[in-house]
């Protein structure tokens, strides 16, 4: 629903500003024409600077009747205006659909912004040591046998979500292998053989995971209360 409205704003947005910048280019195109037609063209007479003809003729010790050079006019305050309309619609439409096609075609202007990639669990743990260090020692309860840290949360996006998905493993007795597939939707190292594989090698959320591998459980409880903790756990280590 959220992305057809997005769509449909979009396609509404690019129709009203194809009209506004075909409107200004008829108006531009129509000064344009009117200015040119009223040049002042005579049938006879001598040709000016400006390619203007003059109907008198001059005659031997008089001067000029017509002056044979004329000064462009400037362009007027509207034109100009117009131009700068139609210089700030096109540049818009343009950012638009360069916006719209770096972000794969979505239809959803969020997605049109970049934003720097936020670093993943393991790229957490490397850029701080110290606190890699504290949150091992106080994991060290809930990480399956012969695991470090660093090795459990490999394949997570964010570290909240390995130090959530170790206390879940550890309180509902699942297989932490088996939820770290389901979590990260890649295969993880090391023993995997009593695991199915998520739907379509697709990630879930954590609520989603436990449900699946844990259907007599509150799934929606326990994945709130492991990420509380998971936060708390990350802050104290800090």
């Amino acid at each position: 629903m959220c992305q057809l409205f997005f769509k449909l704003s979009f396609e509404w947005i690019r129709k009203v500003m194809k009209r506004k910048i075909l409107r200004l280019a008829d108006s531009l195109r129509i000064s344009i024409l009117t200015r040119m037609l009223s040049l002042r063209i005579w049938p006879e007479g001598q040709r000016g600077g400006l390619g203007e003809y003059c109907p008198c003729k001059r005659s031997k010790g008089s001067p000029a009747a017509w002056p044979t050079e004329a000064r462009a006019s400037p362009p007027s305050k509207e034109a100009s205006m117009k131009n700068k309309w139609i210089i700030v619609g096109v540049a818009g439409v343009g950012v638009l659909l360069g916006a719209a096609g770096t972000a794969a075609r979505s239809y959803n202007p969020i997605k049109w912004i970049k934003k720097d990639p936020s670093p993943t669990a393991s790229e957490q743990l490397a850029a701080n040591t110290e606190e890699e260090k504290k949150l091992s020692l106080q994991m060290q309860a809930v990480l399956p046998p012969r695991t470090s840290l660093k090795e459990a949360c490999a394949g997570f996006k964010k570290l909240d979500d390995c130090v959530a998905a170790l206390h879940v493993s550890h309180n509902l007795d699942i297989k932490f292998n088996c939820l770290k597939w389901d979590v990260t939707g890649g295969k993880p190292a090391g023993d995997v053989k009593s695991c199915e594989a998520p739907w379509r090698d697709k990630a879930m959320d954590l609520s989603r995971a436990i449900r699946v591998l844990k259907p007599d459980a509150n799934s929606r409880t326990e994945a709130k209360s492991a990420e509380k903790r998971a936060r708390e756990d990350i802050k104290d280590a800090s």
